[in-house]
């Protein structure tokens, strides 16, 4: 079962457990006040959980209160990079308020994990739509799923 109950995604589970993203546009992540130059799961997880839950409460008036974050976290850990062809693409941009270049490194390529992801369709896919990390008001952070 998914996280939050529901089992449609599960249709997956005698598949390959491989689960690749091709990110489409440059995502920015950030994992304890840092852009992460890679990507493990749990942080991609902890980002579109933050993003959906953000989302639903100020839009959707949706309660996160009982959603069980740490539990998700911790079972994302599980799930491991089997394969990263990920490569940084560094760009400046001027901050006129603050009168100065300001890096904007992020990432594209893609990335390949492995591990039972199944419970965590309903998020990878949500993902999918409103995308992931810093600037996705700008576009960036879009990604594919491929299944395998």
């Amino acid at each position: 079962m998914c996280f939050y109950g529901c089992s449609r995604f599960e249709g997956n589970k005698g598949r390959d457990k491989t689960l690749t993203l091709r990110f489409i546009t440059p995502a920015r992540i950030s994992y304890n006040g840092h852009i992460t130059s890679g990507l493990e799961f749990h942080i991609l997880i902890r980002n579109l959980l933050r993003r959906i839950s953000l989302l639903s409460y100020f839009h959707c008036g949706v309660d996160t209160s009982a959603w069980d974050f740490k539990g998700i976290i911790e079972r994302a850990k599980g799930i491991k990079t089997k394969e990263t062809q990920l490569r940084w693409y560094d760009r400046k941009r001027y901050s006129s308020r603050q009168e100065t270049k300001i890096g904007m490194g992020r990432f594209l390529g893609e990335i390949t994990f492995d591990g039972d992801a199944a419970p965590f369709f309903p998020l990878i896919r949500a993902g999918e739509v409103l995308h992931v990390g810093k600037g996705t008001s700008f576009g960036l952070g879009r990604y594919r799923v491929q299944l395998q």
